[in-house]
């Protein structure tokens, strides 16, 4: 009774909110300043299709280290309410996870999408969610100080908190700074994610374009708080006496794990000889010879802390001390890395055609390692310190033939090293064959990878393993994609096979609740087929994604066989320059054994085979898009108590209760 007449509440909000909408839309003059519109049209087609409507910065362009592989790709500025409603990193719609229950806590993917790394490995990746990269600072071109504000919202539950703020101090030069806090307390005991994220960075351009520099500094701060579950394993259960969420017994009440993750990044380009301007939309600078040097400097730790009795067996007895805790993982790594770029196309052609591209490079890798145990008192029961190195070749090589048509390699080699005889052989072509009928586009890698270090060596309070001598984990790939822009369809089929797959699995040799490191000696096959469409009935919309996966070692590779994400919504715009969606969206996935947690590693492994029961999650909202502010308001898990009374995503962690949130992301420029 008290869900429904919430639904209600939520219900009655929705519908005067939405009519609050129209009527700023009737009193404000809402103009936008959209240059070129085959420009705003381009763009924005490959992001959300061609009907949506683009606010963009006359001023302002931006780019990213991806963008700038071959030459320097500027896009404008966007403020689309695309999927502005899944703001969580652990609820992207094609890229779902398991976690334990909140944003700021341990997660991995739902889906099987292994990383496509190579050399040293720390092991510790339950927290990458929440951390910002070189790779995603994005860089601006701004003639006129441009600032973000992005603010969400869901009382005490969880909150979020970023800016944005970037300016040229010469007409080639710009600096900026991105803050971003979160906080999410969840609604059961030390269920808390804390993280913080602050970054300088800045983009330098020579006045004939032709040297370029872009430098950042990102401090990462990640601190998961450890329950280690609610203590009573059948809170969604028939016949269960409900209380408050937050008087739920708790398995642990001091224990959490801290992460910092600290970056100093440099790269540096050089065009040499001739330079080409490409004929399209953003008029990109194209090199025919280019020098590249990146610098990077990581000091990263990772801690795990507890000081109180494990009466309830989440981990087992510690070797040092059974109530007190600090262990600590750290990992200083230098790299330097220069690569030759050279282009081969014909002078003088407004289509870029019959274009070799060809990369050479070496990159040399330096790694600090050390392991820390701290007792009470401040003496260590663990230090030990370990250092790596390698040398890797680096190689590409691409070919264009048409605008329509191109191929390209990519090859990195360990040579040398501690890491020596890894590889990632990597091919792909796209094939387009006709706006009308869509493109191909086909991909194919191998991979040779070295065990984690987690893997091989560990010494802690609770767990120690010395110098496994796991074999080196192979995977191959094939995949197959058709897209068609123009009916928002897209089909796509991978094939993995993998060897020497490590895991983590639910071990007796320490005791309860023990963990080891385990390698699977025969083959694992996995074939994933991936479908995504977008409809339209007039001004309703309706965006659905299927995922199917199927292998012959469930047990070992846990991963439902089925997920879907849809998204059903009303498109209305208002005067032409008004954009606001009303709708719902759907997540599933079929039933399986999920994976256990452990705190002291934050390690998700193989643990229990008790399969939870698995329901469709729909979350409903609207969202608006305001002059230069998007809004959004969502109930999340609207259908709480109609069937489905709980979920979870890891053993014994619950998910969030149905929550009410607010989100609102305003830009500010001249």
């Amino acid at each position: 009774m008290q869900n429904y007449k919430m639904r209600k509440v939520v219900q009655t909000c929705f519908f005067i909110l939405l009519l609050l909408g129209i009527q700023k839309a009737f009193a404000q003059d809402l103009k936008t300043n959209i240059n070129d519109k085959s420009e705003a049209d381009s763009i924005r087609k490959r992001i959300d299709g061609k009907d949506s409507i683009v606010y963009t910065a006359k001023f302002i362009r931006f780019t990213k280290l991806a963008l700038s592989k071959d030459s320097i790709v500027l896009l404008p500025l966007d403020t689309s309410t695309t999927n502005i409603q899944n703001y969580s990193p652990l609820l992207q719609p094609q890229h779902p996870t398991i976690n334990n229950g909140n944003m700021g806590l341990a997660a991995r993917p739902l889906l099987y999408e292994p990383s496509k790394r190579i050399g040293f490995d720390v092991g510790f990746h339950s927290l990458d969610y929440y951390a910002l990269t070189p790779e995603d600072i994005i860089y601006y071109q701004a003639r006129a100080p441009y600032t973000n504000l992005y603010l969400i919202s869901a009382g005490q539950k969880e909150q979020l908190f970023k800016a944005i703020h970037s300016q040229n101090i010469k007409k080639n030069w710009n600096i900026g700074v991105n803050f971003n806090r979160g906080d999410s307390r969840g609604f059961y005991s030390r269920q808390r994610g804390d993280n913080l994220n602050v970054a300088v960075f800045s983009w330098y351009q020579s006045p004939g374009k032709r040297y370029n520099m872009w430098a950042s500094a990102i401090f990462n701060t990640m601190r998961a708080y450890e329950n280690g579950s609610t203590l009573d394993p059948d809170l969604f259960e028939p016949g269960y006496n409900k209380i408050s969420r937050d008087a739920e017994e708790i398995r642990l009440r001091t224990a959490r794990n801290l992460y910092r993750k600290n970056t100093v990044f440099l790269k540096q380009t050089y065009y040499v000889g001739r330079i080409d301007t490409s004929a399209n939309v953003n008029s990109a600078v194209l090199p025919t010879n280019k020098v590249t040097y990146t610098f990077a400097y990581d000091n990263d730790s990772y801690d795990f802390a507890k000081n109180e009795n494990d009466v309830t067996g989440v981990m087992p007895e510690g070797f040092a001390s059974p109530t007190f805790t600090n262990d600590s993982t750290h990992v200083q790594h230098v790299k330097n890395e220069f690569i030759y770029s050279f282009f081969l196309r014909p002078k003088n052609s407004t289509v870029i055609k019959n274009e070799l591209k060809v990369d050479a490079g070496i990159r040399h890798d330096y790694y600090q390692h050390k392991f820390l145990g701290i007792k009470e008192d401040g003496s260590n029961y663990e230090q030990s310190q370990f250092a790596y190195q390698n040398i890797t070749v680096l190689g590409a090589a691409g070919y264009r033939f048409t605008s329509n048509i191109d191929l390209n390699l990519d090859v990195q080699q360990i040579l040398q090293g501690e890491n020596a005889g890894d590889y990632l052989y990597e091919a792909k072509t796209r094939i387009l064959l006709s706006k009308s009928v869509g493109r191909v586009e086909l991909g194919a890698y191998a991979q040779n990878q070295s065990p984690a270090a987690l893997f091989n060596y560990y010494h802690g309070n609770h767990y120690r393993w010395d110098f496994q001598n796991f074999k080196n984990t192979k995977i191959a790939n094939l995949s197959f994609n058709f897209i068609n822009d123009k009916y928002g369809f897209t089909a796509g089929a991978k094939y993995f096979l993998t060897s020497n797959y490590l895991y983590f699995a639910a071990d007796d040799t320490y005791g309860v609740n023990a963990i080891m490191p385990l390698q699977e000696s025969s083959d694992i096959s996995l074939i994933r087929l991936d479908l995504s469409k977008k409809w339209k009935f007039g001004r309703f919309v309706l965006e659905n994604y299927i995922a199917y996966q199927k292998t012959d070692k469930n047990a070992i590779l846990r991963t439902p066989e089925f997920y879907t994400y849809n998204s059903f919504y009303l498109d209305q715009t208002f005067f032409k320059v008004l954009k606001a969606n009303v709708g719902f969206d759907v997540r599933y996935n079929s039933e399986y054994a999920n994976y256990s947690y452990s705190p002291a590693t934050a390690q998700f492994y193989v643990g229990s085979d008790r399969v939870f029961k698995s329901t469709p999650i729909v979350d409903v909202f609207i969202k608006a898009n305001l002059k230069r502010a998007n809004l959004f308001l969502k109930y999340d898990y609207i259908n709480q108590g109609l069937f489905s009374p709980g979920y979870y995503t890891v053993n014994r962690y619950p998910m969030q209760d149905a929550l009410l949130k607010f989100g609102v992301s305003w830009n500010f420029y001249d």
